[in-house]
């Protein structure tokens, strides 16, 4: 079952249209999602420029997934108060392209951050680099780790390349529902990835701003996602053949560009979507 919630930011206020009301704006101080202690919840934010997503889990612990653009910490930081987040316990970087130093450390001194999950690459260059981590441990994640990062969440790395377009591609997995944080583009990540049962993935977010090649027709029929997550960055404009390949195939698609922030809320047997719009994104 999939419920959709459509939410506005105007100025500084934030305003709801109830699913089964006429569209009369409710104004909100905060969301509260109201997570069991057994439920978890995926939140893909709308920046203007890169990739951040906060996992939120009925125990009260926060991940976040690679930080934003540069310059996108007063958005971010918006965000993370509309949804009541005010510490994160980790932070996992999948790609270069996808987070920047001075972000990062605006999170973990903002969010009392102490531990930080990367591949070989990044992990390296964090620890031989000029911020301050002393009080942060650094763990590096390789192809074919598995970890339980939270009741119930199971994280895997399907793979992790050191080659130019490649990241850490993370599966998590939580009861019977999957999300492929899909981030490499070489032909060895792509052979790789074929060759793995995908066929129980719900969400995928895709690679590389749905740059030109990103994600094959084989690729997507491989998988047959449910829903599809696509970030902004704005120096890249996403590939149309994508959104053609994507409509064909029946997967729902959500690009952050044009429909705001996405939290998929799930349950041990269903997931709602909730869409979260700023005002210039309603023009």
């Amino acid at each position: 079952m999939k419920v959709m919630f459509a939410f506005i930011l105007l100025f500084t206020n934030w305003y709801y249209i109830p699913k089964d009301s006429p569209a009369v704006p409710v104004k909100v101080e905060s969301i509260d999602l109201k997570l069991k202690n057994d439920e978890l919840a995926v939140t893909f934010f709308s920046l203007s420029d890169g990739e951040a997503s906060l996992i939120h889990h009925g125990s009260n612990k926060n991940i976040l997934i690679n930080t934003g653009g540069i310059g996108t910490e007063p958005e971010l930081k918006k965000l993370l108060q509309l949804y009541r987040t005010n510490k994160i316990s980790t932070v996992i970087l999948t790609d270069e392209e996808l987070y920047n130093d001075s972000s990062l450390a605006w999170l973990i001194k903002e969010y009392n951050i102490n531990q930080v999950i990367a591949g070989e690459s990044i992990a390296s260059h964090l620890k031989n680099g000029k911020m301050d981590l002393s009080d942060v441990n650094i763990h590096i994640w390789a192809r074919n780790t598995k970890q339980l990062l939270l009741p119930g969440l199971h994280a895997e790395v399907l793979y992790e390349g050191m080659n130019t377009g490649d990241g850490m591609d993370l599966s998590l997995t939580f009861a019977r529902h999957r999300v492929f944080f899909m981030n490499s583009l070489s032909e060895k990540a792509k052979n790789v990835f074929m060759k793995k049962d995908l066929s129980n993935v719900n969400i995928v977010k895709l690679p590389a701003f749905g740059r030109e090649e990103s994600v094959s027709e084989d690729m997507i029929k491989h998988m047959d996602p449910q829903i599809a997550i696509l970030f902004h960055k704005s120096s890249v404009k996403p590939n149309s053949d994508l959104f053609r390949l994507l409509n064909e195939a029946w997967v729902d698609v959500y690009y952050t560009r044009k429909h705001g922030t996405v939290t998929i809320k799930f349950t041990d047997i269903n997931y709602e979507v909730i869409t979260i719009f700023q005002e210039d994104e309603l023009k």
